[in-house]
């Protein structure tokens, strides 16, 4: 069953050009109770992610996927983190993202 990942819960929202809404998460298959990456610096340890949370992918890849060649021209908006990583800058980038946003996305307009 799949569950949010422990040491920090990352969504991701890319809204295309249309207004359309993909949205990613760091979800774990194997989602743990403590962080197997407890006590290392930021960006250290991403291999346990995979090998013991079982995590697909960070929430930025994961609302690419979903979003697929709509993500052209879109924005993506990232809550509960900081800042994006260089390998989530990079498939933004070659998705042809053309605006990362750090924060909520805007409310759906009904």
């Amino acid at each position: 069953m799949n569950g949010p990942c422990v040491k920090q819960r990352v969504i991701a929202t890319v809204i295309t050009l249309s207004g359309e809404r993909f949205v990613g998460e760091n979800d774990c298959s194997n989602p743990q109770t403590v962080c197997p990456r407890a006590g290392m610096a930021t960006g250290e340890g991403y291999h346990l992610c995979a090998s013991i949370c079982q995590q697909t992918g960070h929430a930025e890849v994961n609302a690419l996927k979903a979003a697929g060649r709509k993500a052209f021209g879109a924005a993506i908006y990232i809550e509960g983190h900081s800042y994006a990583c260089e390998p989530c800058k990079h498939a933004c980038a070659k998705a042809g993202i053309v605006s990362l946003v750090i924060g909520e996305p805007p409310q759906e307009i009904a």
